[in-house]
């Protein structure tokens, strides 16, 4: 392959373009989706850079030609929309209709940590990463221990953009409103995250979130639990009234 390290750690904008660019004697390893609709992630390393490689194009054909094009494209959208927003992995280009690319970022997931053991400081930097992009109009709507990662170095950074929603330049009130529902929800998010891994007091924490994505929450995890029971899960109900 043609080397392009220079290329990725000097330029700001997309300079990967296709698959093709990246060889498969670059490759370090695969990490598989957790399911069926989620897609693998290939790590290479392209001089001394190392780059993850989110593709749909192993999945069944009906799902990367739905999904998978789908939530590429969206998330490639939410990437750009947010570029040069602190906390947030390089993004270096949509490779087809099934992929794109980010820098990688080498560190653990919120969820590999126990809970009560985070540093406090650490949920006060993700904090400002979620308010810069709901400045520039972007809500995660799906802000989970999974999708936040810690590095050795002190730095937080969110992954994974595929439920972003973005406002865009024009929003009419529907839009906005979605917007300001999942604005709320991050928050919701954050506070729940804070609470569980600084093992700070929920009811101390709750007080920065919106009391209607509180109500929200409840209201959801209500469903699932519902849902959840439908599909043969023997589950007992939510009894946390904080939580619900």
């Amino acid at each position: 392959m043609s080397p392009i390290p220079a290329k990725i750690s000097t330029r700001t904008s997309e300079p990967l373009k296709q698959r093709a660019d990246l060889s498969e004697s670059c490759l370090l390893r695969r990490l598989p989706g957790r399911n069926r609709l989620k897609a693998d992630v290939f790590i290479y390393q392209v001089g001394d850079n190392q780059i993850a490689v989110k593709d749909y194009a192993p999945r069944p054909w009906w799902i990367r030609q739905t999904v998978g094009r789908f939530l590429t494209a969206r998330e490639t959208r939410a990437y750009r929309a947010s570029s040069g927003t602190d906390g947030l992995p390089r993004f270096l280009g949509r490779l087809g209709r099934f992929a794109l690319a980010t820098e990688f970022v080498e560190a653990r997931t919120l969820a590999e940590f126990e809970d009560g053991t985070v540093d406090p400081a650490l949920f006060d930097a993700l904090q400002q990463t979620v308010l810069a992009l709901h400045e520039r109009g972007m809500a995660l709507a799906d802000l989970n221990h999974r999708d936040i990662l810690l590095a050795a170095t002190g730095e937080v950074y969110v992954i994974d953009l595929a439920t972003a929603w973005v406002l865009g330049n024009r929003p009419g009130p529907i839009r906005r409103r979605l917007f300001e529902q999942f604005r709320s929800a991050d928050l919701f998010s954050l506070a729940r995250l804070r609470a569980r891994f600084t093992g700070e007091d929920r009811d101390e924490v709750l007080r920065m979130a919106d009391p209607r994505a509180v109500r929200l929450h409840r209201i959801t995890r209500r469903l699932k639990w519902r849902w959840d029971r439908l599909r043969g899960a023997d589950r007992l109900p939510p009894v946390d009234d904080h939580w619900r």
